[in-house]
């Protein structure tokens, strides 16, 4: 499994009991990076750089509000190539009125609920998208399910065919 987002150790923690195998990529940091610097954001797609079908799952967590929709096709592009036929590719985006400004992380709770946590050190735009939108950017992939949460949490599921 990748975990793309900020890292966060009890996420990590809660992965790792669970899967055989985890990646984290902290791409917000990269991509921090490369806007502060004036960098081209194929930088930051470097850390991405993994073999063809190496992944059974992929989360981007908030990643998909952090990116306008052509940086967004690369990494949606980038997604299907490192994931496994029938890999799992799991978003989750926040509603508005659930987040302030700034860039937040989702912590993963021990009682296995989700709570958002500020990251100050990190300055990213954001471009926010309905469910269709999110749906149809991420085009390659099949839709399997979606939830929003009474909290304003949207998660979508789509699969690799």
């Amino acid at each position: 499994m990748l975990d793309v987002g900020p890292i966060c150790g009890s996420n990590i923690n809660y992965f790792l009991q669970r899967v055989r195998k985890l990646f984290v990529c902290d791409i917000y940091s990269h991509l921090d990076q490369a806007r502060r610097k004036g960098l081209p954001l194929s930088r930051a797609w470097q850390q991405l750089g993994y073999p063809p079908q190496s992944f059974d799952g992929i989360l981007l967590w908030e990643l998909i509000d952090r990116l306008d929709d052509h940086e967004l096709a690369e990494v949606v592009a980038l997604c299907h190539k490192m994931m496994k036929p029938r890999g799992i590719l799991m978003l989750l985006v926040p509603a508005e009125k659930v987040l302030g400004p700034g860039v937040y992380s989702f912590v993963i709770r021990k009682d296995f609920r989700l709570q958002l946590r500020h990251q100050p050190h990190l300055d990213l735009p954001l471009h926010r998208r309905h469910s269709r939108q999110v749906i149809a950017l991420l085009a390659p992939f099949t839709q399997i399910r979606s939830f929003i949460y009474r909290n304003g949490f949207r998660e979508f599921l789509f699969v690799h065919n």
